[in-house]
């Protein structure tokens, strides 16, 4: 402790008590504290009163320290001590903030704690009784702050009666005694857009419905000539701030925005606003400090799409009010509406695809070039990946000092041929699964660059699966892996736009989508489903496959017979099944379930550990 300072307090005479207090024949003894003395009285020949010590009074009765109950008389030197005074010392710090914008004042007064002796009322056993008082001192003036604050450069925005109350503070706080003025940032330049830019298809089906009018259900934004699509409003300056210490606290600068236009649409000579100059669908497709604003007709075909209409090819929004028969193409812009079935065609769109009927053996896909690309991706990336090692590892042998050069005169075919044999067996499989799908999903590659992927698949087909020994240098792998690598890039940087496909069954057909795939009817049966999103079937899903980026739902999976049925999915996601056939097989991220008996209500996950979990849900 700090400051001890001990009081000792001795027995007062007797007899002079005994005036003040009463007759020395009155009854018993006592003994009490007043005015930090201490009192005794008793009868001449006893008995005596005593004395209880505690632990912060110290009880010495001649001479000797006493830790128990003590008898005292008039007769014993009684000294008492109690430690008076302990001191802890305070401290204070003056700092300011990284940005400049504030300065604070952290204090923690001195503590001064006194202690004294309780009164005490007369008693035959007195127990020593210390009270303690705290006293606490401000650890600066208002001088020191100020000269601190003068030390510092603090100038500006100073709060001289937050300063005033903090040296006088006797608590332990946190006091603001100076403030700046932040700067005020500007405003990017924006564009408020006039129309709805959502491009998904809202589908708010019940858990139970069965029978749903899709014709309610979906709103298409639409707008005439003349209607005002966009307004751009330009940049706004900010507003300067001032530090604490004076200095000047410049806002960032706001960043510009370009308006542009494509079809459809034209720019005002102030560039400004952009105007609808046709009937159609407005769309937006904002980038980096741009949009560009587009009007998309809809094209509404009366009746089937057969020989007699011809394909359908556009570049707006398109709505069928018949079927699509055999042979058959429709492909769209934007979104497509079929209100009969598909069979044995192909449909294709860059927006959603909504179609009241079936899908029989065809092709159907919703996203364009970018479900395209969603499925084709994990292959061109192995391909990618495999063609780099393999160069790497030609060159690494050809550079080799017991390599024997003269047996490659014809040129290092042989040599691929081992390493694609050995360890680059990989390479030639995932050039066949590209090579199935490009030809699967053939109208959907189109665009010349799609095509010219078509064209980089038969020169990697060549090379890796169906001539290998006429590779004659290192430089044709290095070309192709470049290749590989460009268009691995160029799938990855697809804008990720949700397409929905919603239709009653499948059957027998191949269905990709970027957003949710929805199946509202009977179900699927030996069809191949990629969803980058969800996948809901209401029905059953018998035979096939399904690879989705989401969570999966099938009432029912699989069937008696053991038709191979399959779901693939990421590993956040979850899949439930209403019930599963034996032979049906769930993966999970990289874990696999398979039923081996009949199951109902199942839901499977993977946890924090990447452990597959299952269990029951209610019906």
């Amino acid at each position: 402790m700090k400051g001890k300072d001990t009081g000792a307090f001795y027995l007062p005479n007797a007899e002079t008590e005994n005036r003040a207090f009463g007759d020395k024949d009155a009854d018993g003894p006592y003994a009490m504290v007043k005015d930090q003395r201490l009192i005794v009285c008793h009868p001449k020949d006893g008995p005596y009163p005593v004395v209880v010590p505690c632990q912060e009074a110290k009880l010495i009765v001649n001479g000797r320290e006493c830790t128990e109950t003590t008898p005292v008389t008039i007769k014993d030197t009684v000294r008492i001590e109690v430690e008076k005074e302990e001191r802890k010392e305070g401290k204070w710090s003056l700092s300011v903030s990284p940005d400049g914008l504030y300065a604070e004042l952290r204090i923690r007064p001195t503590v001064v704690i006194r202690r004294e002796l309780s009164y005490l009322p007369p008693a035959r056993v007195l127990h020593l009784k210390v009270v303690e008082r705290e006293e606490r001192i401000p650890p600066f003036t208002l001088d020191e702050l100020l000269e601190e604050l003068s030390r510092l450069g603090i100038n500006y925005g100073i709060d001289w009666e937050a300063c005033s109350r903090a040296a006088a503070s006797c608590d332990e706080e946190r006091v603001i005694v100076a403030r700046g003025v932040p700067a005020q940032p500007g405003r990017d330049a924006w564009v408020e857009l006039h129309f709805s830019n959502d491009s998904k298809i809202p589908v708010p089906i019940g858990k139970d419905e069965i029978v749903v009018d899709l014709r309610e259900r979906f709103i298409f934004t639409s707008v005439e000539p003349g209607d005002v699509l966009a307004v751009k409003h330009p940049p706004e300056q900010g507003i300067p701030g001032t530090s604490v210490k004076g200095d000047i606290i410049v806002p960032p600068t706001p960043q510009d925005c370009s308006l542009i236009v494509g079809e459809g649409a034209f720019i005002t000579q102030d560039g400004k606003q952009a105007v609808a100059t046709r009937s159609g669908r407005p769309i937006a497709k904002i980038g980096r400090n741009k949009i560009k604003i587009c009007v998309l007709p809809e094209l509404v075909h009366h009746g089937d799409v057969d020989l007699a209409s011809g394909n359908l090819i556009f570049k707006g929004d398109v709505l069928v009010s018949g079927n699509v028969l055999e042979g058959m193409t429709v492909e769209a812009g934007g979104h497509i509406r079929v209100a009969g079935f598909v069979s044995h065609a192909k449909v294709r769109a860059n927006g959603s695809i909504l179609i009241k009927g079936n899908i029989l053996a065809s092709v159907v896909v919703a996203g364009g070039n970018n479900a395209v690309a969603q499925k084709l991706q994990p292959h061109i990336k192995t391909l990618a990946t495999g063609l780099q090692e393999m160069s790497a590892a030609v060159r690494q042998l050809l550079q080799h000092p017991a390599f024997k050069r003269d047996d490659l005169k014809g040129g290092i075919g042989p040599l691929i041929r081992l390493l694609l044999e050995s360890k680059f067996c990989s390479l030639p499989y995932a050039v066949d699964n590209l090579k199935n799908m490009v030809e699967n999903l053939q109208f959907s590659l189109s665009t010349e660059d799609m095509n010219n992927f078509t064209k980089f698949i038969k020169k990697a087909e060549l090379a890796l699966i169906r001539y290998p020994l006429t590779v004659r240098s290192l430089e044709e792998i290095e070309a192709l892996a470049q290749q590989a690598a460009e268009w691995e890039q160029a799938f990855s940087s697809l804008p990720a736009e949700e397409s929905d496909l919603v239709v009653s069954s499948i059957l027998n057909s191949n269905v990709v989508a970027t957003g949710d795939i929805r199946v509202i009817g009977s179900g699927c049966f030996n069809s191949s489903i990629h969803a980058g999103k969800e996948v809901t079937i209401s029905g059953v899903f018998r035979g096939g496959e399904i690879q989705a980026g989401g969570n999966v739902y099938v009432r029912e999976m699989g069937s008696k017979c053991g038709a191979a049925t399959k779901i693939v999915t990421v590993s956040t996601a979850k899949v439930t099944v209403g019930y599963a056939f034996d032979n049906a097989t769930v993966v999970v991220g990289k874990k696999v379930y398979k039923f081996n008996r009949e199951e109902a209500n199942v839901c499977l996950w993977l946890d924090k550990k990447g452990n597959l979990k299952a269990r029951k849900i209610s019906a």
